[in-house]
């Protein structure tokens, strides 16, 4: 019995491994030979990189683009999947895309921040590969808008009357998880 061990495989380890077997009789007299087997198994590398496209700004369309490769054949493809922190598998719907291993929030919203995870999966004659990656989206909050209730940048008042000034925060639309907003003046 003879062992090959393949330790830490990367994308370049792919190909067919040979083991060769040679049996040399060493009483001649009633054996001949020598004989010789070969035998070999084609080794694929199942490996996975996630990247990502947009800046994680609520209201605006982030991505995030995963890519499960199989180095040494061609023909499998692997199945993407994408999970939220829950383990649940994300499907499409109310500003979700997912298509291809490519997950897009258009627009993204704060309460989808979070870690999500891209699970690659093979399955060959039986043999099944998975392996994942992961990555937290931090929403960021885009600048709310202000606005204060006159008509001008300035105001001008009679001395001795009183003066009510407002100032109107509106935040983006997206801004959808709860959040605590201070104004002061100055």
């Amino acid at each position: 019995q003879s062992t090959l061990m393949l330790t830490s495989l990367g994308t370049g380890d792919f190909g067919y491994y040979v083991c060769g077997v040679s049996v040399t009789p060493i009483n001649t007299q009633y054996i001949t030979g020598p004989m010789g087997r070969n035998t070999s198994i084609l080794v694929s590398v199942h490996s996975i990189s996630l990247t990502t496209s947009g800046s994680p700004v609520a209201g605006q369309m982030h991505t995030l683009i995963c890519n499960g490769t199989l180095a040494g054949n061609s023909s499998l493809i692997p199945v993407i999947t994408w999970r939220n922190a829950t383990g649940v598998a994300v499907i499409n719907g109310s500003g979700i895309t997912v298509s291809n291993g490519v997950l897009t929030f258009n627009p993204l919203r704060t309460s989808r921040g979070g870690q999500y995870t891209c699970q690659s999966l093979v399955n060959s004659l039986g043999n099944i590969s998975t392996i994942a990656i992961s990555r937290s989206i931090i929403v960021q909050i885009p600048p709310p808008i202000l606005t204060v209730s006159a008509v001008f940048n300035q105001v001008v008042v009679a001395a001795g009357k009183n003066l009510t000034l407002l100032c109107n925060v509106q935040l983006d639309p997206s801004v959808d998880s709860t959040v605590m907003v201070t104004s002061t003046w100055t």
